[in-house]
């Protein structure tokens, strides 16, 4: 076994100084790519500043009340999609959704809008 010869002490540091290097790179690109994704949108939100019903219809006025623009793409009615669409908002401004249903006097009803990002309001309103 004396002909046998190991790695060196240095190359073995080195070695390991070279794995532990390239294992924080990894996890530095990983953890930077996550806080992108998910920072992009934390100054997003959009609110429901209103509701008119009519006896086939709700109108939910939306605000970007959020840092950027937002896109707007879906209503729901009590959990069922109701309309899809790609509907810009800047900073600031309200957009009317109509959501298309039968509604009845006194009647409560659950109105959600998401944004493309994932952004969401929702609320339980009653027609008067």
């Amino acid at each position: 076994m004396k002909n046998e010869k190991g790695i060196s002490p240095v190359l073995a540091v080195l070695l390991m100084i070279a794995v532990a290097v390239a294992a924080a790179l990894i996890t530095y690109a990983w953890v930077m790519t996550y806080l992108e994704s998910t920072t992009s949108r934390a100054g997003h939100a959009i609110q429901i500043q209103s509701v008119s019903f009519t006896a086939t219809e709700a109108t939910v006025y939306v605000q970007n009340v959020g840092d950027g623009t937002i896109v707007l793409t879906n209503s729901y009615l009590d959990g069922t999609l109701k309309s899809t669409f790609d509907q810009s908002l800047g900073e600031g401004l309200t957009w009317p959704i109509p959501v298309d249903g039968s509604y009845v006097s006194g009647g409560e009803y659950k109105l959600k809008v998401v944004c493309d990002d994932g952004t969401f309001t929702s609320g339980t309103y009653t027609m008067p």
